[in-house]
């Protein structure tokens, strides 16, 4: 009985095999979209970095929380400016110079060795500016306390989110277009899209660099915002494809 049983799962397995192996697959296509979106920069960011050098830890970090307390007053007398403390970070690190081995050492075998010259206490704020008419103003009035080091500004939108979209957007119609202009040629039918996936989305760099500060007279920031920030997008999709009627 039970012999029996095994031989009749086993004859409709047997007949379901071949009707899914000998289902016909529909050809397909596949594209590569890409896109990009522009706009305006409207708001800004820089790091702006406390740095104080001591020859013991105390030295350093005692010497640098006077610094630190002056360079955050500064800040926050710009908040009218648009300007805003997003975050600080502090940290401590060691100053270390190679110790030069006697050639007994080296004979030895001995590997190089670094002795602590000293301590920089270092805090790095970073900042946001809201409005990109007092970016220079702001910046240099930063640069005149002899406080801050600030190498380059990096530039933004507001609602980053959205024009990533408007670059996806972008993408889609350029897979569309794409997948038309293989298809139309050799008569094909664009039918149903059967997968998407999305690829790389990111802003371009937007960065400005700032101008080195010149030995004399005052340090004036002139620092020119992007025209245009560019957003970039990729996509892949899927079509089946079949022959158009004639």
């Amino acid at each position: 009985m039970v012999r029996t049983i095994c031989l009749a799962v086993l004859a409709v397995l047997t007949l379901a095999i071949p009707s899914f192996a000998q289902s016909e697959t529909q050809p397909v296509l596949t594209v590569l979209g890409k896109g990009t979106y522009e706009a305006r920069p409207e708001e800004a960011g820089f790091r702006a970095t406390v740095s104080t050098d001591g020859r013991t830890l105390d030295a350093a970090t005692k010497q640098h929380e006077e610094r630190a307390s002056r360079a955050l007053k500064a800040l926050q007398g710009l908040q009218a400016d648009g300007l805003t403390i997003e975050k600080s970070n502090f940290r401590v690190n060691e100053r270390r110079v190679p110790r030069q081995l006697t050639p007994a050492e080296v004979t030895q075998g001995r590997r190089p060795e670094s002795l602590v010259e000293g301590y920089t206490a270092v805090t790095t704020f970073s900042v946001g500016m809201s409005s990109l008419d007092k970016l220079n103003q702001s910046i240099s009035k930063l640069a005149e306390t002899g406080l801050f080091e600030i190498s380059s500004v990096q530039f933004y939108v507001r609602n980053e989110r959205a024009a990533l979209n408007q670059a996806r957007r972008a993408a889609m119609l350029d897979a569309r277009e794409q997948a038309q202009a293989y298809a139309e040629p050799v008569n094909l039918k664009l039918g149903q899209i059967i997968a998407i996936t999305d690829g790389e989305a990111r802003p371009i760099d937007g960065m400005a660099d700032l101008p080195l500060r010149r030995a004399d007279g005052p340090y004036t920031v002139q620092i020119v915002p992007p025209a245009t920030l560019e957003f970039s997008a990729s996509v892949n999709v899927t079509w089946r494809i079949g022959e158009n009627e004639k």
